[in-house]
């Protein structure tokens, strides 16, 4: 969409580190996420039952990385 609009912006290295630096503070965030979640309700740290948990958080985590990476690169 934004090569339809004459715009090609560059994904500068900065660009690239800010996003990497933005992931890893959610992937932190959801750690203690899932921690919070295995001491509130210890009965659920059993692999399955967490799992679903920890596949949300992480489909949570890259789509967000993605949605921060798609507006970083239109700005």
């Amino acid at each position: 969409m934004a090569e339809a609009k004459g715009i090609n912006p560059e994904i500068t290295p900065e660009v690239t580190e800010e996003v990497k630096e933005m992931a890893a503070e959610v992937k932190e965030e959801v750690k203690q996420a899932t921690a919070e979640v295995v001491e509130k309700a210890p009965f659920l740290a059993s692999w399955e039952k967490i799992r679903p948990i920890i596949l949300f958080y992480t489909v949570y985590t890259m789509a967000v990385a993605l949605l921060l990476a798609l507006h970083l690169v239109v700005l």
